[in-house]
């Protein structure tokens, strides 16, 4: 019974190591993201994602088996936008609360999923690096009692 479960543990093992990612990947996770903390690997059948937070923010990125780039997430609060998208939205909307802000990078893109909140309105915009809003949905917010 004892080599049953010694033989079951090694399995665990070795297939936990088969999945990890390759030192190289691991290299290039960690030039890329020096400042990265409680950072945790998982592999997916079309390869690995690390999250981990970085100056306060969560982020995820996701490489290819073969090790490559393919997107990286990060959420944060509204007051690291980029200064061009601050002043968008400002034009556009006047004074108003972000609540949070999804940055999604590409190999060649980034857009910024903004929620914000004025009176009892939630928008939720898709802004482009530029300061363009390229989707805007609107909602009844229902917490507007609660600023």
């Amino acid at each position: 019974m004892k080599k049953v479960i010694m033989y079951a543990a090694c399995f665990f093992i070795v297939s936990a190591a088969v999945a990890a990612p390759g030192s190289k990947l691991v290299k290039l996770f960690n030039q890329t993201f020096p400042n990265a903390e409680d950072v945790k690997w998982r592999d997916d059948k079309a390869g690995y994602f690390a999250s981990f937070t970085q100056n306060g923010n969560y982020n995820k990125v996701f490489y290819n088996k073969e090790g490559d780039f393919v997107y990286a997430i990060k959420y944060y609060r509204g007051d690291e936008l980029p200064t061009n998208i601050k002043v968008t939205l400002n034009e556009s909307f006047g004074e108003t609360k972000v609540l949070g802000v999804t940055e999604v990078t590409t190999d060649d893109n980034v857009f910024y999923n903004v929620k914000l909140t004025k009176n009892d309105r939630l928008y939720c915009l898709n802004v482009l690096p530029d300061g363009e809003v390229a989707t805007q949905e609107q909602f009844k917010y229902q917490d507007a009692g609660n600023k």
